[in-house]
């Protein structure tokens, strides 16, 4: 009886500790998916069930050798992992042939299946140099977030609030108009008629122009998203007390089938507003060089050290008025280059701002639109850590004295951090003209970014 209950005591303790490592194991598997794919793909009470996976290997997948499968499904969070080869030589191919399939199914309105490099922990047989080939991630029929049209009315109210407020700014900076405020002022506090309409008349051409930069960048995006037939949501303008505008959320209300759908559709928009940003800047400035001294007296002002914080727009008005932007000596090291301003045509302010908020909404962080298109460039590990090492660049970048770069960084922690949903084919490469693209384009973000 000893030995019967010792050799017990020892099957149950091997049970105990394989089972708790399976446990682990299963449990690193589905942190990582968490990681990788966003909380939409994991809608409770939408997974996919044992029979709906069981008829997807069936009738989907065999059906015409589409996928040979390995092994049994692995379930993860959100759904399971399938793990095979396919007889076609690209993942578009393969989508084609299984979508055919699936739409004669009785589970197409049950699953979606995405092609996707995988998405689980590297086994030991495969750090020694085993091939790791995609695979397949099905999850429930929805992975797209939900449309909150109150809130976000609410939120693009705001930020029309913030581009106003942000609008006025600059003409306060003038010492001629905060003198004139500030008379108003001093009527209302004793009693009289005060009129301060004077600002929003002045202000109109900054305010109209920021938010025309900013429907310029929808529209592109709404180009690209019909001409790929991706649906996507009206967008919703997010507030900033340092530009106006951090942006707009343009959240995707259709699956993108692949890399370059969602490139197009990501780059469209930052790219039309930057040429347009950079188009006021350049009109702005020729203005501002041209005009005699009683009507450059007029014009609004933007402090010298927040101009000095953009290489590229700091660039284009030293080019445009020589030396404009130099620091005077006794400003050096001291806090009164807070304290000087410089004038510049409406134009000119709204475009120096349209260069920054377009710029920040390219870095490689969350899904925002640089988001998107470093998912499309390295994928969704190596999107993670470019995320990671650009939060850094911003938080150090914030503490360095830019707000601006501060403020996105909280507003993506916060609201924006998740990685994009995931695209039908996730596998196939992007043409060789995007990635030099999108390698331009971070050439212009480093310079518009990186102070003078």
């Amino acid at each position: 009886d000893a030995a019967k209950e010792k050799k017990s005591d020892f099957i149950f303790s091997a049970s105990t500790l394989f089972g708790g490592k399976d446990q682990e194991e299963k449990s690193e598997k589905n942190n990582m998916v968490e990681a990788l794919f966003p909380q939409t793909t994991r809608r409770e009470g939408e997974e996919p069930t044992d029979a709906d996976i069981r008829v997807v290997m069936v009738d989907v997948l065999a059906k015409n050798d589409v996928w040979m499968t390995n092994g049994t499904p692995e379930k993860v969070s959100g759904g399971f992992i399938l793990r095979g080869y396919t007889k076609y030589d690209t993942g578009k191919e393969f989508i084609e042939a299984m979508d055919k399939n699936l739409e004669k199914s009785n589970v197409k309105e049950k699953v979606s299946i995405f092609y996707v490099f995988d998405p689980t922990p590297v086994t030991q047989d495969q750090m020694e140099g085993v091939e790791r080939p995609p695979v397949l991630f099905v999850t429930g029929p929805k992975v797209i977030r939900d449309s909150a049209p109150i809130q976000r009315s609410i939120v693009s109210s705001l930020a029309i609030g913030t581009v106003w407020y942000n609008s006025l700014l600059p003409y306060l900076m003038n010492e001629k108009y905060m003198k004139l405020a500030d008379e108003q002022l001093a009527l209302a506090d004793a009693s009289m008629t005060a009129n301060l309409d004077f600002l929003n008349d002045l202000s109109f051409p900054v305010f109209a122009s920021i938010l025309g930069i900013q429907i310029a960048h929808e529209v592109a995006h709404a180009v690209a998203a019909k001409s790929n037939g991706l649906d996507i949501s009206f967008p919703t303008l997010v507030p900033s007390l340092e530009s106006g505008l951090t942006g707009a959320i343009t959240s995707l209300q259709s699956v993108p089938k692949d890399k370059q759908t969602l490139f197009d559709f990501a780059i469209a928009g930052p790219l039309t507003g930057w040429v347009l940003s950079t188009a006021l800047l350049f009109t702005g400035m020729i203005a501002s060089s041209s005009m005699d001294a009683a009507s450059y007296s007029n014009l609004p002002a933007l402090p010298l050290d927040l101009l000095r914080q953009s290489s590229l727009a700091g660039g284009i008005i030293d080019y445009i008025s020589p030396g404009l932007l130099t620091v005077p000596d006794a400003a050096l090291g001291s806090q009164a280059l807070s304290a000087i301003n410089i004038q510049l045509h409406p134009l000119a302010v709204a475009g120096y701002f349209g260069l920054m908020i377009n710029a920040i909404n390219l870095l490689p962080v969350g899904r925002t639109d640089g988001g998107r298109i470093a998912l499309t460039l390295f994928g969704r590990s190596g999107a993670q850590l470019v995320s990671l090492l650009t939060y850094i660049a911003m938080f150090i970048g914030g503490l360095m004295g830019s707000d601006l770069l501060l403020f996105f960084f909280s507003y993506v922690v916060f609201f924006q951090g998740e990685l994009e949903i995931p695209q039908r084919n996730e596998v196939d490469d992007m043409d060789f003209s995007r990635v030099l693209l999108a390698t331009a384009t971070g050439v212009l973000v480093l310079l518009t970014l990186i102070p003078m």
